[in-house]
């Protein structure tokens, strides 16, 4: 399965927008070279939470991906957000977490610029810049010094004023390396001694005033030192390697190894020591490796089950003396508070506040996309998918409605039904069906060789499943009881197929597969008969075809390929290529046929595909999902990975929709579209759409209420009013005949029962 930065917005409640009859909208527009771009009418989830670190028992440090944030741990609640991260960053926490370092990277100077901040204070103390990319970091908690390992070498600064105050290195070199996690390096806690995980299968201790390296602690392992944690009271450290089971407590006097303990069942991802230095709390992650070190799930031979628990150690004996966890899966990170009363559990799909002393969950957290990300055909509801968890929003609201459990398995591909009310997923050895209302498995079928494509047909009556081996077995929804049938393949190749499809009307079935083939399947009544295959070159391992047919009944498959998308003319005997297009995938028809969805150079794209070329729109990022009817696109926001809403019908251009809009059907609702151009000075156009015969009044008022300019238009017939011949002219003049000033402006229609507001931007 694929997984899959921007200042959060005060929005305002606006007009109803079609199938989201509850969704913000946001319209500022402003002009690139050649096509307006549009906000997002909402997003839905939080952002990714990348690590924690308690402030106080009552407030929680948290880095998410565009800034850092200080939430209350009992509420969740975001206190305070301050400070901006650049697409590629890292963080680093003081050991109390009073400072924070934000190391932005810039890709195009290979440079960093390390900007510390007063978290108590909310101001930022000191910012300097670094020819180079830093790697693991730390403070010292007893002067203001910051270390950063980078060109072989470890260099301390004064994170106050930024100036630098020396570097540390030897014959032997730090052995240090790159790596995200915030304690790959820490000092001691008076301040001496800097401990560094190396990349060597061993621990370094340096000498910060005679900046040499000392000694270093050699273990048993092979594989370089992930993370290592030095006790509070300064006389242990605990580490562990990468992708090992063992984690090891020294003692930093003698050097000496005090004991060595398997983790538990899979890999240790996290250790923290106790305020009172006594216990050693050991955070274990399965799902990953197994204990001969490989990949390993519960279809492996070795699989000994999930296991993602705390362990709590006796820092002196190593003892077992407790273990604690919440029913989630891969916990990659564990923080203590400092009165020792709550930890936070940091899993693959949740965030969890945990009660050690009555072992439950104070709090859990799982509002943000994890997984794959899909949409629901009817526009409705987005849904993520991890191995681990089902997780939906409902867009109008954009409140998560479901988290589903895999319980102990792994979920795998899954289709959403056309009527975006069932979720099919691979859950060996079951494809089962969930209601996306209640959560609750409807139906399932038994497919004992594994899936590689999931699929509902148009009519959501049957479901196609791919199998490993390449088969294609369709299960019938509406009769679970009836025995599959096989689709057959039409010269018995039976290699690994992907992408499959159905056409809209359930005529069609297609799928490609490993050897760069597209292959048709013909309905009869209930079952689908070969019709053909034939060679497709370069095609793209993650995305499927794409069905539409003509205004004549002639059908076209569009296949993306790696570089370019190929549109084929499906014929009774045989295929023509009618189109091929220099895009990316994925690649969505509009229900019309004319217009084709596409991405290119990071950016949506719309094709009149017939005429091959590109249409102008209002431009939005790439797209990654889109709604059967073409009215709601999702794509991820490239820094926060939340996933924003667009509105589909307002990307085409003014001019299109005068010309199309309504060729496309009569006008059947009231519509406010967006002013053009926009920002504008001193003159721009205002359209609208008018299904009912209304006295209309257009009303342009400052953000703070403030009525501007009111346009008196009196009864105007049904009709559509978006061309530039008929949209409403406003010269900019408020209603005293002065031009109104540079800012932002709203402008309201009242149409008999229907109103509206969208935004505007005078700039001069």
């Amino acid at each position: 399965m694929k997984s899959s930065k921007r200042p959060l917005r005060k929005v305002m409640r606006l007009s109803l927008i079609g199938d989201l009859p509850a969704i913000t909208l946001l319209g500022i527009l402003c002009i690139p070279c050649t096509a307006f771009s549009i906000e997002p009418i909402g997003t839905v989830g939080q952002p990714y939470p990348e690590q924690h670190a308690f402030l106080s028992d009552k407030a929680l440090l948290r880095a998410v991906l565009t800034h850092i944030q200080i939430v209350h741990p009992r509420t969740g609640k975001v206190i305070h957000e301050f400070g901006k991260r650049a697409a590629s960053s890292n963080v680093v926490f003081s050991p109390t977490a009073t400072h924070v370092a934000i190391l932005n990277y810039s890709t195009d100077s290979k440079t960093t610029t390390v900007h510390v901040w007063d978290v108590n204070a909310r101001r930022q103390v000191s910012e300097w810049e670094i020819v180079a990319w830093l790697g693991v970091s730390a403070f010292s908690p007893a002067q203001p010094l910051f270390a950063a390992s980078f060109n072989d070498e470890i260099h301390l600064w004064n994170w106050q004023t930024g100036e630098s105050v020396g570097k540390m290195s030897s014959e032997r070199g730090p052995g240090v390396r790159f790596n995200r996690r915030d304690h790959a390096m820490v000092f001691s806690p008076d301040g001496r001694y800097l401990i560094v995980a190396s990349e060597r299968p061993d621990i370094e201790l340096w000498n910060v005033e005679t900046r040499r390296l000392e000694t270093h602690f050699e273990s048993d392992a092979r594989n370089s030192v992930e993370d290592v944690v030095i006790s509070p009271d300064g006389t242990r450290i605990a580490s562990f390697h990468y992708d090992a089971e063992f984690v090891y407590v020294w003692d930093v006097e003698t050097r000496h190894l005090l004991w060595k303990k398997r983790g538990g069942v899979g890999r240790i991802s996290g250790v923290a020591f106790s305020p009172d230095s006594q216990r050693l709390y050991v955070a274990n992650e399965t799902g990953v490796l197994h204990a001969r070190g490989s990949l390993a799930g519960p279809d492996d031979p070795y699989w000994e089950g999930w296991d993602d628990k705390v362990r709590v150690r006796d820092v002196e004996s190593g003892e077992l003396v407790d273990t604690f966890g919440a029913e989630f899966y891969r916990l990659s990170a564990i923080k203590l508070s400092p009165d020792e009363k709550t930890a936070i559990l940091h899993y693959n799909d949740a965030i969890v506040q945990w009660d050690i002393d009555a072992k439950q969950a104070l709090n859990v957290w799982t509002d943000f996309p994890s997984g794959i990300v899909d949409l629901s055909p009817d526009g409705q509801t987005a849904i993520s998918v991890s191995r681990y968890f089902i997780k939906s929003w409902d867009l109008a609201s954009r409140k998560m409605r479901l988290l589903i459990s895999a319980d102990g398995g792994l979920f795998r591909e899954f289709a959403i039904s056309p009527d975006g009310k069932r979720l099919a997923i691979g859950k060996d050895p079951w494809i089962k069906v969930y209601n996306l209302r209640t959560g609750e498995v409807e139906t399932q079928f038994p497919y004992h060789h594994g899936h590689s494509d999931i699929a509902f047909s148009s009519s959501g009556k049957w479901l196609a499943a791919q199998g490993d081996r390449g088969g294609i077995r369709i299960f019938d929804t509406e009769n679970p009881e009836k025995i599959p049938t096989d689709v057959p393949d039409g010269d018995d190749r039976w290699t690994w197929k992907r992408g499959i499809t159905f056409s809209e009307n359930d005529r069609y079935l297609a799928a490609v597969d490993s050897d760069d083939q597209a292959v048709l399947w013909i309905r009869e009544e209930d079952t689908f008969v070969f019709q053909y295959a034939w060679q497709v070159q370069d095609l793209s391992p993650i995305s499927n075809p794409s069905f539409v047919f003509g205004v004549d009944g002639s059908a076209f498959l569009a296949v993306p390929g790696r570089e370019r998308l190929q549109i084929w003319q499906l014929m009774s005997h045989g295929t023509e290529l009618a189109a091929t297009l220099d895009v990316e995938s994925p690649a969505h028809f509009r229900p019309d046929g004319r217009y084709l969805y596409v991405n290119r150079n990071k950016r949506l794209q719309i094709w009149d595909w017939q005429a091959k070329t590109p249409i102008e729109h209002l431009s939005i990022p790439e797209y990654f999902a889109i709604s059967r009817n073409g009215t709601v696109l999702l794509s991820y926001n490239d820094n926060s990975w939340r996933i924003e809403v667009w509105d589909g019908r307002a990307l085409l251009p003014i001019e299109s929709l005068g010309k199309h809009i309504v060729a496309w059907g009569q006008v059947k609702r009231n519509r406010l579209l967006q002013n053009y151009p926009n920002p504008f000075t001193p003159e721009t156009w205002i359209p609208f759409q008018l299904a009912n015969e209304s006295d209309v009044t257009i009303r342009i008022h400052s953000v703070t209420g403030q009525v501007v300019r009111v346009l008196s238009l009196g009864k105007m017939a049904v009709g559509d009013y978006s061309s530039q011949s008929r949209a409403i002219y406003w010269d900019g003049h408020n209603e005293t005949g002065e031009l109104a000033g540079s800012g932002i402006y709203l402008y309201t229609i009242n149409a008999g029962n229907f109103s509206a507001t969208r935004k505007m931007l005078i700039r001069k």
